[in-house]
This record gives structure tokens, C-alpha cells and sequence, in this order.
């Protein structure tokens, strides 16, 4: 069965994150599941940092009553985990009528989370996690290392969610570009949307075939040249055009081939209000 993966923390986003996730398992019959992952080390690893220093020796009490603390910090964190997971679980049942399976891992996040993700899984992550969110960055670390990594789907909300009726799909002349064109041609999610497919550049009709495809397939969509700079322009026209989801490939060859890896992610990231999903 096909599966919707919502990361869940105590994040600003945490309640947008479970809205984007019920409203893709409503839409495509995917099973909806809640991954909560304890990312944090415990007091006492922190002394393996002292382990080399020559002459230094710890005092025995001082280890015992560190392993004694760690104890008691993992199961509070462990009752704050399952805590979090009953709050959202009960959450989406209310509000959505679903039930979610809960999962619970403790380590760090990417590690834990790849190795629960399969190729045809949606992940949904907020912009910003715990510790970005108290920082007041735009987007916290884990949201690009999942979208590098992650062989699979990724769709990216803000702190607030609302169902979208069109999506924005940015196009590019490249194999990379015209097999992902093909991933949203077979969406279980995207085929529901309307779809407003976007070239920035000068080369003309360079829309005509995937136009063709998409309808070919069966989705409604409109084509549009654009030029200047990748991200204002998505941006400019995404706000323009009031669309709900931008999607994006992975990695593209030419204009968008540092998308995800710099600045321009930072930049889309921050300027748009609407969730991205980035299609693998």
C-alpha cells in the first residue's frame, strides 16, 4: 500500500504538516503515517569528549549519577514523543476522520527517517523544525539534507495549509526534467490539479511536446513562457496566478541545477506562502 509519511515535531508547523498530509492521503487512498524522531544526544555522550585528555579521570559518582540522569531524560522524552503522536493522531482523526499508524525512533533525523522512506512514499516536512523555528530562520537544516537524500517524493508546508485546486510545475529541457514531467503525468496526487506548466527561458516551444504529454495523460493544464532570474519569476507568477503548490524537480542541468543547494532554495523557501513539492 502507497504511504504518506508526515516528520513530526513540536515544530510552529506541526499542524500544517498533519493538515498537507491527511489532505494527500484523502485525495489518493494513501496510508497516512505519523514519523516522530528523538534528535538529541544525552548528557553522558558529551564525556567522550574528554575520554583522550591524558591525566583527566572522571569521578565514578559523577558517571553514575550522569547515566542515572540519562535514564530519566530518555523516558520523559520517550513520554513527550508518544505524547506528540497521541495529540496529532487524535488531531487528524477529528478533524480528517483517519487513523494513523505512529512511528518512533530515537537518533538523528535523516538516519532514522531514510531508512523508514520507500521510493513511492510522500514525505511532508515543515519549513522550519524545532530549533530553527526558536532561531527564526527561514527554513530549518533538516528540510534541504532530507530533500538531498530522500529518494522519494518530499513536499515541504509552511505553518499554515490550505488544500490547492493548481500547481506550478517549472520546466527545463533536460532528461532529468522531461522523466520527472513523466512522475507528475502519473501522480495519484497531481492528477487532481490543475496544471500550470512553466518554462523560464528563450528557447519557444519548448512547451509544445509536454504539453501534449499532460494532456495526453489526462491533466488539465496551460502553458507559460517566463524570463529573468528562476526564482522571482516562479515566485512573481505563482503569486500572481494565486496557485497553491509549486513543483519542482530534485536537480535540474542548467538554470535550476543548484535549486536545492543554495541560495535559491533559501530564497523560494522564504518568499512563498505555499508548499513545494519536490518530485523525484
Amino acid at each position: 500500500m502507497k504511504r504518506v509519511i508526515a516528520c513530526i515535531d513540536a515544530s510552529p508547523c506541526v499542524h500544517a504538516t498533519a493538515d498537507a498530509a491527511a489532505w494527500i492521503a484523502q485525495k489518493t487512498g494513501r496510508q497516512l503515517i505519523l514519523l516522530q524522531v528523538l534528535d538529541y544526544r544525552f548528557a553522558s555522550e558529551h564525556l567522550s569528549a574528554f575520554g583522550g585528555i591524558v591525566g583527566f579521570e572522571s569521578n565514578a559518582m559523577l558517571l553514575q549519577e550522569l547515566e542515572e540522569l540519562d535514564k530519566k531524560q530518555r523516558q520523559l522524552a520517550q513520554q513527550y514523543s508518544y505524547d506528540l503522536l497521541q495529540h496529532i493522531s487524535e488531531y487528524i482523526a477529528k478533524k480528517f476522520g483517519i487513523q494513523v499508524v505512529t512511528i518512533q525512533h530515537q537518533g538523528e533525523f535523516l538516519e532514522q527517517t531514510l531508512k523508514d522512506l520507500q521510493a513511492d512514499d510522500i514525505a511532508v516536512i515543515g519549513k522550519v523544525g524545532e530549533h530553527a523555528a526558536e532561531s527564526h530562520k527561514p527554513c530549518g537544516s533538516n528540510v534541504e539534507r532530507l530533500i538531498r537524500a530522500a529518494k522519494t517524493t518530499v513536499l515541504v508546508v509552511g505553518e499554515s495549509f490550505s488544500p490547492a485546486k493548481h500547481f506550478l510545475f517549472a520546466y527545463e529541457h533536460s532528461e532529468i526534467c522531461q522523466a520527472i514531467l513523466k512522475r507528475v503525468g502519473q501522480s495519484d496526487l497531481l492528477k487532481y490539479l490543475t496544471c500550470h506548466l512553466v518554462y523560464v527561458g528563450t528557447q519557444n516551444g519548448i512547451l509544445d511536446k509536454p504539453m501534449d504529454y499532460l494532456k495526453f495523460v489526462g491533466l488539465e493544464a496551460r502553458a507559460e513562457y517566463l524570463y529573468g532570474d528562476v526564482a522571482e519569476s516562479l515566485i512573481a507568477y505563482q503569486k500572481q496566478h494565486d496557485i497553491g503548490l509549486i513543483v519542482m524537480g530534485a536537480f535540474g542541468r542548467n538554470k535550476l541545477y543548484q535549486f536545492f543547494l543554495g541560495s535559491t532554495t533559501l530564497k523560494i523557501l522564504k518568499a512563498s506562502d505555499v508548499p513545494l513539492l519536490v518530485v523525484r
